[in-house]
């Protein structure tokens, strides 16, 4: 068990979260006992946002998403408070 991740409160990560890297914000909610995370895209041209919403998933190593048929990683760091998904990068609370 030591390549155990510790989880963490999902509920520490709800709110809007802004990319360090210019990547699309974030913003992590609860739907009922799930935990939504949504990557808001501008369309450059028409300035309009389209949402594309993921459940946030748990197993024995951590949380994660499938993003594009791929899992990407969510972790948390709680002394720098910035959320981190893998391929997006590091992301700061707005």
């Amino acid at each position: 068990m030591k390549n155990q991740k510790q989880l963490f409160n999902l509920n520490i990560l709800v709110g809007n979260w802004e990319s360090v890297n210019l990547n699309p914000t974030v913003i992590i909610y609860k739907n009922n006992n799930i935990y939504m995370l949504s990557i808001i895209y501008i369309n450059e041209t028409s300035k309009q946002a389209r949402p594309a919403t993921y459940e946030i998933q748990e197993n024995e190593g951590g949380y994660y998403i499938y993003l594009n048929f791929k899992r990407k990683v969510v972790s948390y760091n709680a002394q720098m408070d910035t959320l981190n998904i893998s391929s997006l990068g590091d992301y700061m609370r707005n």
